[in-house]
């Protein structure tokens, strides 16, 4: 082999090595630098969580919690209902093992953890016997849902709470929802009520003796 060949043959092996030394490095370089929301590794685990139990609070327009016995004209104070209990249930792991993301954080942020089982009914059923301003009689024991409106905590506007829930959703660990009246009761009312939250799993939750105070 003569000189020039030579030279040819040893740069084509230095290249083909730093070529193949490149190409092995980079899915670690990526796993430690990606900035593209998780476009270049693993997705974070995912959390389930089985709820333990509901809380509920009355809040003003402002998002100031207030006392329930307080009366507010009805389009400007809600009850917020969220999850005060719960339990973790899974895991899940990645799909392949790559052993260069051992000891590196991930690239995107976590997904919240979300219910298990899919939230699919809320009713308000009421307590106490209550005329309205218009002559309208909620009887003790009646659903008056389709009275009350719904949406998240910081939406705008309240929607009926059939068409918020849908065929269901899965919450999320920080979901605050969003209860008011709809329809104005044309006087100072006080009403009593049980908010009923149904999964579809069968396991129901009662938010029992919620007083609302309205005008």
């Amino acid at each position: 082999m003569n000189k020039g060949s030579m030279r040819k043959s040893i740069k084509r092996t230095y290249l083909t090595f730093w070529l193949f030394s490149f190409l092995a490095l980079m899915p670690m370089s990526c796993g430690l630098f990606c900035t593209d929301s998780c476009g270049c590794g693993p997705s974070p685990p995912l959390k389930n969580l089985v709820v333990k139990s509901f809380e509920a609070e009355t809040i003003n327009a402002d998002g100031q919690q207030i006392q329930p016995t307080l009366s507010q004209p009805y389009n400007q104070v809600f009850k917020v209902i969220r999850i005060k209990d719960f339990e973790y249930v899974s895991l899940n792991t990645f799909d392949f093992f790559e052993p260069w993301n051992l000891g590196t954080a991930f690239a995107c942020s976590p997904i919240p953890p979300s219910t298990k089982n899919t939230l699919y009914l809320i009713q308000i059923l009421n307590q106490k016997e209550i005329t309205l301003g218009n002559g309208t009689k909620f009887e003790l024991g009646e659903d008056i849902s389709s009275y009350f409106g719904m949406s998240h905590f910081y939406g705008p506007n309240l929607i009926s709470i059939s068409n918020f829930i849908g065929p269901g959703i899965k919450m999320i660990q920080e979901d605050n929802f969003k209860i008011g009246f709809l329809k104005d009761p044309e006087k100072e009312i006080n009403l009593g009520f049980t908010i009923r939250l149904v999964f579809d799993n069968g396991e129901e939750f009662l938010l029992e003796n919620q007083i609302h105070s309205i005008k």
